[in-house]
């Protein structure tokens, strides 16, 4: 089902037209029924109306006596028989009979008929027919249509102001909304607005206390890190200054090697947490991107199963910060070679331009990615080899902080893996000419 028929707010106000529209079909059908039961209330005592009018015309009726009621009351009269013939109008204006149901009504010599509003009464006498016609009433028909048009247009703005008023009270959902894509992005400091002091403000209240708590945990979580790295350099320190005081011996040496390794790692971490949890501050300059790849892939020539180019074409010269972008790229190829085998085809590291970016490609055919790891591989500490092996060594930091390098240069990372098979990772820079803004 499309987004748009999926929403509250379109199902409210569906059911609500739905409601409006049963209410105005309710109206048309009053109104219809009333019209029908004042045309033949009408009728009813229009015929008695006539019989009092005949009573009045005299028997045979009089022409003057019908000419002078024809001008009170806006009848037409005519009088058939088969001596005399009459009227009060000219012949042509009178209605033509088969028009009419005159057996709509009898009543003892009276039948009455209509057509389209307008009445015909004919009344039966000893040696004659006398003949009323009476126009449909336009002064009542237009206030009952008036009437019901006004109805019909006041239930139709009805609607329209509960739309915005719906809108208006759901305001607080598209807000929550927003909130749950910025904290998903990373924007924890975003805080979505509180309006009254209904359920939706509860909800929005403590979605900005949730949001703060998570704030708070993470930045917890990365001074402990922080601590406990600064911690650790100290006894480091003075196990570097007791292995100097010891003699010369070959387990002097598998010490010393244990240290350093211990103290590049601690250094890493440092710098890695300080990266990822902080704004990464660029100093642009125009970079030839094919050129920065090449660099940062002769790093690793030595590590098996190596690292093999393919096309680099010459893009124009970028504006990013060249070290960054490199720090970046070294994590990816890091992590590619970390988890590819010996006997994997090499990894291999592409330039192209997709539309406004430059898509910098890192293949490898490794073992690939679980499906339930993919979405959790940019996390800060996320490793997808629990073990921490020393295979793959790390601390699960170089992808979050390749991640926050690339967004910060306003691209974003793409990654997409088949386990077993191997991973593709896509980095995504703009290549639009205001990235040279801040040169």
């Amino acid at each position: 089902m499309p987004k748009f028929f999926s929403s509250v707010f379109v199902k409210l106000f569906a059911t609500l037209a739905v409601a409006g529209i049963a209410i105005n079909l309710g109206i048309i059908l009053f109104i219809g029924s009333f019209r029908h039961h004042i045309s033949t209330s009408y009728e009813s005592h229009l015929v008695r109306y006539i019989d009092f009018l005949v009573r009045e015309l005299g028997e045979p009726p009089d022409l003057e006596r019908a000419r002078r009621l024809a001008a009170e009351t806006q009848m037409k009269i005519a009088y058939d028989s088969a001596a005399v013939h009459w009227s009060t109008h000219p012949a042509e204006e009178f209605p033509q009979p088969h028009r009419y149901h005159l057996m709509r009504f009898q009543k003892g010599r009276i039948r009455a008929g209509s057509y389209h509003g307008n009445h015909v009464i004919n009344v039966a006498q000893h040696d004659g027919r006398l003949t009323f016609f009476v126009p449909r009433a336009l002064d009542a028909e237009q206030k009952i249509m008036r009437f019901g048009f006004i109805l019909l247009l006041s239930i139709t703005l009805l609607l329209v102001a509960v739309y915005f008023a719906i809108r208006r009270v759901l305001k607080p959902l598209r807000w929550l909304e927003h909130g749950v894509q910025q904290i998903a992005q990373g924007q924890l400091a975003h805080r979505v607005p509180v309006q009254g002091h209904d359920e939706l403000a509860a909800l929005s209240r403590s979605f900005n206390a949730m949001t703060r708590q998570l704030a708070q945990l993470i930045k917890a979580k990365e001074r402990l890190v922080l601590d406990v790295s600064h911690e650790l350099r100290s006894p480091l320190t003075r196990l570097k200054v007791a292995m100097a005081m010891l003699p010369e011996d070959c387990g002097k040496a598998s010490i010393d090697e244990d240290i350093r390794e211990m103290e590049a790692k601690i250094t890493e971490l440092l710098e890695t947490a300080r990266a990822v949890g902080t704004q990464v501050e660029l100093k642009r300059t125009p970079t030839d991107l094919a050129r920065l790849i090449s660099a940062s892939a002769a790093g690793f020539g030595h590590r098996p199963p190596g690292v093999r180019l393919g096309d680099l074409p010459q893009l124009a010269p970028m504006a990013v910060d060249a070290r960054q972008i490199e720090k970046a790229l070294k994590n990816i190829i890091d992590n590619a070679l970390k988890y590819s085998t010996e006997k994997s085809p090499p990894v291999t590291i592409a330039l192209h331009a997709r539309e406004s970016w430059a898509v910098i490609t890192v293949r490898d055919q490794g073992v690939g990615i679980p499906p339930a790891d993919l979405a959790l591989v940019f996390e800060p500490f996320y490793r997808v080899d629990p073990s921490r092996s020393p295979r793959t060594g790390g601390y699960g930091l170089g992808l979050s902080l390749a991640k926050t390098i690339v967004e910060a240069h306003g691209g974003h990372i793409e990654i997409d893996s088949v386990y077993g098979q191997g991973t593709t990772v896509c980095i995504l820079l703009p290549c639009s000419e205001t990235d040279f803004d801040a040169i």
